[in-house]
């Protein structure tokens, strides 16, 4: 009942990560989609910088943001 969508492996197929100005656009639009989205999930262990500032717009936007390890499973 979910549909995945995973910004950050497809902007940097059309954008230069290594280009600040692209880097910005990119992370711009991932937050755009954010919007459109009703959960927040985050996996493995390591969070970005990019991820943290995800990961606090969906909270102040009261989404559900769930967490799972690199092998899927949630973790609660």
């Amino acid at each position: 009942g979910t549909i995945p969508f995973a910004p950050h492996l497809l902007y940097p197929q059309v954008l230069d990560d290594g280009d600040p100005e692209q880097r910005k656009l990119g992370l711009y639009f991932g937050m755009v989609w954010l919007r459109k989205c009703d959960e927040l999930w985050v996996f493995g262990e390591t969070v970005s910088t990019g991820m943290k500032a995800e990961i606090e717009k969906a909270k102040r936007k009261n989404m559900v943001v769930r967490s799972f390890t690199t092998e899927c499973e949630e973790v609660l």
